[in-house]
């Protein structure tokens, strides 16, 4: 089978890779011939996941890889797209207790890939745990009907739709950035991940109390750190917050990448404001900047992208998309990302956490993932460099407005490099 790609693909190179690593922490370790047994089968669920990117002219497309999954003991990583991954674009590591799932951010996003991620575990355990009845409603099995607006490649209208938006996505000219974060893939052997367990009647508690959500919450407390930890600047601070608009391209089901960066912007007067005030703000400013009317915006450059690419060669696409990249992600000075409450259907009794890990080198050098497992929530603060000052004063804050944690020794993170095929190929 062919599919369409997402023409966000046509952007990755050796300056743009842009993959990420989901890393799940299970409850005992990692049986590999069951892993194995369990890809196998899910693959025939996702067939649109089994799949190499190749060129049709001056296209890529996506057709159907029928070689087997790679699987690496240690943790390491692959290049995806080449032969050390079988060609595919999803790779896939262990090392004791924790899984890896290695992919490419421009081909699917976190909520593209959590119905596969789901079908995968349960296989799994399933195989690990015979004896165990796994609840299966909820969970999509091989042989089982795919729906065509799931495998669908192209869930673009045809034409732009009619836009109203309700504010503006712009930033301010100048936005602080951290300059103990060194910028470019150079630095990759500085990249630090810090993950911490809180509970969610804790956290939820408080943000229920301000009308507010995970994601401002999170986004208040490391605006705080950050700025608590640089008084010398007067300059506004600005959280690239991800959000996903597939309900207004009206294709929830896709397995495509639908992520957009939506800008919170703390000016200068905010100094000083407790978190209190601080995620009322966030979350006022996320209502209406991520609002479907705006969401529209996204959804209508994509299209145009899409026809100004149409007629271009290869060559020229990738240098198009990954300008519209650059200008589209626009600057900030860290990032969040909150997945939601996912229904793992029983399965999360087997897991401790889920920490999904992201290249850096577009961020403003820090980012936050927080992910719903069980009764906590699981937050990997990712930094590119190892220096412990806004995680210290994060910490702290979570210590003041009394939300217990538990926090892991800090981790040096690897992703998968990409191979993207040569202009000439």
């Amino acid at each position: 089978m062919i599919w369409k790609v997402n023409n966000l693909l046509y952007a990755a190179g050796t300056e743009l890779v842009n993959t990420i690593r989901i890393g799940i922490t299970l409850t005992e370790p990692i049986d590999e011939q069951a892993l194995r047994l369990a890809l196998s089968k899910s693959a025939q669920r996702y067939p649109y996941f089994a799949v190499r990117l190749s060129r049709r002219g001056e296209e890529y497309i996506m057709e159907s890889n029928d070689l087997p999954f790679v699987v690496s003991p240690g943790g390491n990583t692959v290049t995806l797209g080449s032969a050390e991954s079988n060609f595919h674009i999803f790779a896939f590591a262990y090392e004791g207790c924790r899984l890896y799932l290695d992919t490419v951010h421009f081909f699917t996003d976190g909520n593209g890939m959590f119905p596969f991620l789901k079908t995968l575990l349960y296989y799994y355990l399933q195989t690990v745990h015979p004896d165990v009845r796994f609840e299966t409603a909820g969970i999509a099995l091989a042989g089982s009907e795919i729906p065509a607006a799931e495998a669908e490649g192209d869930p673009y209208p045809a034409k732009p739709y009619p836009e109203r938006p309700l504010g503006t996505l712009s930033r301010p000219e100048r936005v602080f950035q951290l300059s103990d974060q060194p910028q470019g893939y150079e630095n990759v052997d500085g990249w630090t991940s810090f993950r911490f367990r809180v509970p969610q009647k804790d956290m939820m508690a408080f943000v229920s109390s301000v009308d507010g959500s995970p994601a401002t919450f999170i986004a208040s407390l490391i605006y705080r750190a950050i700025a608590d930890a640089h008084p010398e600047t007067d300059l506004p601070l600005v959280c690239g917050m991800q959000h996903q608009f597939r309900q207004a391209l009206g294709a929830p089901l896709s397995h495509m990448c639908h992520v957009n960066i939506v800008p919170i912007i703390y000016p200068d007067r905010l100094r000083g404001r407790d978190v209190e005030r601080l995620n009322t703000i966030a979350r006022g400013c996320l209502i209406l900047r991520a609002d479907e009317a705006n969401d529209l915006l996204t959804v209508n450059a994509h299209v145009r992208n899409e026809k100004r690419i149409r007629s271009m060669k290869l060559s020229e696409k990738r240098r198009y998309m990954h300008q519209v990249i650059l200008d589209g992600i626009g600057v900030n000075t860290f990032e969040v990302s909150y997945t939601g409450r996912v229904p793992w259907c029983g399965l999360d009794r087997y897991i401790l956490d889920v920490a999904p890990y992201f290249d850096l080198t577009l961020s403003g050098g820090l980012s936050v993932e927080i992910f719903s497992v069980g009764e906590a929530f699981s937050v990997n603060i990712m930094q590119r460099s190892p220096v412990t000052e806004y995680v210290d004063r994060f910490s702290a804050l979570l210590r003041e407005y009394g939300i217990g944690y538990a926090a892991e020794l800090p981790e040096h993170f690897s992703l998968c490099s990409f191979q993207a095929m040569p202009q000439d190929a």
